[in-house]
């Protein structure tokens, strides 16, 4: 008797699991198809500067001399003469973030399967699709989502010892932002420390550092100038305010960047602070790799921006310069909630809290996409840091205070935002109370 209650126990659990599947990967699908084909796109601030670097090479035969990266317009010609054949160029060209982040995930899931737990990469996907900042930035025209989605291929193909794959994702993320070659110094350089292969770390790092100066002598007359000489912000209440260029104290950009709560990256992206909750497996170098890789990269983007006078991003949603963050933030939960075994209470309450609130996040930044209250923009944003420091300021911490009416639109995803909160935790939190109820039994025998 016991045998076949165990069979059929199997038997369900088997089926309760491709169930499991199933409804995690359609969720994901809507996800991806409601960024697609409903959430607006739109062309403003630094994504009209690249909108126009791309008319003007497309329509006029001309080199901008902005001081965006000319890469990211280039890529976009394609959607732009698409859409131009439709009568909506602009139209068509807002959409190519949208367009990066998907193409990635499908080459990220090509490039993982064999390499991960088919849970993990499952529901890391889940994650960046409908969990992470990326809801938010796939429907501007700015530059960080090419950035991102082309370091976390690169650090991806580099866990899995594909160099050459690595090294081209890699310099397309510096070119398109020369700022991350601190990021990609750190990352390929922990990887070197954990292969040797110091050539194949060290390429991608010398061709993006002459593209970068190329491209500023073609288009600026020197291979120095970057176009960002004399840029400065507005002179506000902050006493470091209308400075140019790394003029931020490092070690308050810093702060600011990790804990800052209109800013900080740990509360839009809180499965960082699970990266560490556990040893990596050492049977599993892939896992361990990439963790650490994106970590990396992470760490070396924040390091890069702390100093600079616009570290904040200005009035743009959230940490922008640290969107690559979103992938071991996401992988993090991923692996967490996937793992057997029973975890401390206080890893699980944390690991259901990061997931909730991560869901509140892509929400947020997806249907909401509240910039600054108005208060933080009035008398030339002269209070713009209380939307940086303030709670009841934050753009992730204000609309729950300040309600307003959404959309149709906006509350089927907020209901679908819960639906995949509870799809995550609710089977890991059932999980560590059978683990624990087993574990209990074991000890009264």
């Amino acid at each position: 008797m016991s045998i076949i209650t165990s069979s059929r126990s199997e038997q369900f659990e088997g089926k309760e699991s491709r169930s499991l599947v199933a409804l995690e990967w359609t969720l994901a699908v809507a996800a991806a198809a409601f960024q697609l084909f409903i959430a607006p796109h739109e062309i403003w601030g630094d994504g009209a500067i690249r909108y126009d670097t791309l008319v003007q090479l497309i329509d006029q035969g001309k080199v901008s001399p902005a001081r965006y990266s000319i890469l990211h317009s280039f890529l976009a010609a394609p959607l732009y003469e698409l859409g131009k054949l439709f009568g909506h160029g602009m139209a068509f060209a807002s959409y190519f973030n949208v367009v990066v982040f998907l193409l990635t995930l499908v080459l990220l899931f090509k490039m993982l399967r064999r390499h991960l737990a088919a849970s993990v990469l499952r529901r890391t996907i889940l994650l960046l699709l409908a969990a992470s900042m990326f809801g938010n930035h796939v429907q501007q025209f700015y530059g960080e989502v090419l950035t991102a989605c082309a370091a976390i291929l690169g650090f991806s193909a580099l866990a899995i010892n594909r160099p050459a794959i690595a090294g081209l994702a890699m310099c397309i993320s510096v070119i398109n932002t020369p700022s991350a070659m601190l990021a990609l110094v750190l990352c390929n350089g922990l990887w070197a420390l954990r292969t040797r292969r110091w050539i194949h770390a060290a390429w991608p790092v010398i061709v993006s550092g002459i593209l970068i100066a190329l491209e500023c002598w073609w288009r600026r007359g020197s291979p120095t100038r970057s176009g960002y000489e004399g840029d400065a912000g507005l002179t506000t209440i902050l006493p470091y305010s209308g400075l140019p260029g790394f003029s931020y104290p490092f070690l308050l950009g810093v702060l600011s960047l990790l804990f800052s709560f209109g800013k900080g990256i740990l509360f839009f992206a809180p499965g960082l602070l699970l990266c560490h909750a556990s040893t990596p497996d050492r049977r599993e170098p892939v896992v361990s790799m990439l963790a650490q890789l994106g970590i990396a990269f992470s760490w070396g983007m924040l390091f890069a921006h702390a100093s600079w006078w616009a570290w904040s991003g200005s009035i743009f949603w959230g940490p922008r310069f640290l969107l690559v963050a979103c992938m071991p933030a996401s992988f993090a939960l991923a692996r967490h909630i996937s793992s057997s075994g029973q975890k401390h209470v206080g890893i699980t309450l944390l690991t259901v809290s990061a997931i909730v609130w991560s869901v509140w996040v892509g929400v947020n930044g997806t249907v909401i996409r509240e910039g600054y209250p108005d208060v933080c923009t009035t008398n030339r944003f002269n209070y713009e840091s209380v939307c940086w420091y303030v709670p009841e300021f934050s753009t992730l911490i204000h609309p729950l205070i300040v309600r307003r009416t959404l959309a149709t639109w906006g509350r089927v995803y907020a209901l679908f935002g819960a639906c995949v909160a509870l799809v995550l935790t609710l089977p890991f939190l059932a999980r560590q109370v059978r683990e624990s109820a087993i574990r209990g039994l074991s000890r009264n025998s």
